[in-house]
């Protein structure tokens, strides 16, 4: 469980950073942690059937996403903007461009853009196949 975590982690670590096979690449540590931004450890994450999706998410200048949760591992990389994100306990915090996001897992929250440009995510989700990536609150 831990161990296909690590290997899946790893994968993504490479595919994102891996350039040429020049000895003068540049290599730069985004993140490496064992919890999400809320001190939430990963330690309880069985995963048989790994999954991995990676997407582009782009938020207007004052949008906000709906209130929402995951059940599953997501990374998400802020390549522009500012991102505010807010709990349904009002926690917040907020990620710049250039930053890493572990996002919270079961716990319903929502992005919002309270920047004057754009905010663009790439955004690495890893879960059980067939894992919704998101699940809406209803309301």
């Amino acid at each position: 469980m831990i161990k296909n975590f690590k290997n899946i982690t790893l994968v993504l670590i490479l595919m994102l950073f891996f350039t040429n096979c020049i000895q003068s690449a540049e290599k730069t540590t985004l993140l490496k942690t064992t919890s999400t931004w809320d001190n939430a450890k990963y330690e309880k994450l069985k995963i048989k059937k790994p999954e991995v999706t990676v997407l582009q998410i782009n938020i207007g200048v004052g949008e906000a996403l709906p209130m929402h949760k995951h059940d599953l591992v997501n990374i998400a990389y802020v390549k522009k903007g500012v991102l505010t994100v807010i709990t349904e306990e009002n926690q917040q915090i907020t990620v710049k461009e250039g930053e890493c996001l572990p996002e919270i897992i079961g716990k319903y929250h929502y992005g919002k853009n309270l920047g004057s440009e754009p905010v663009e995510l790439i955004v690495f989700y890893i879960g059980e196949k067939g894992t919704p990536l998101s699940v809406n609150k209803k309301l």
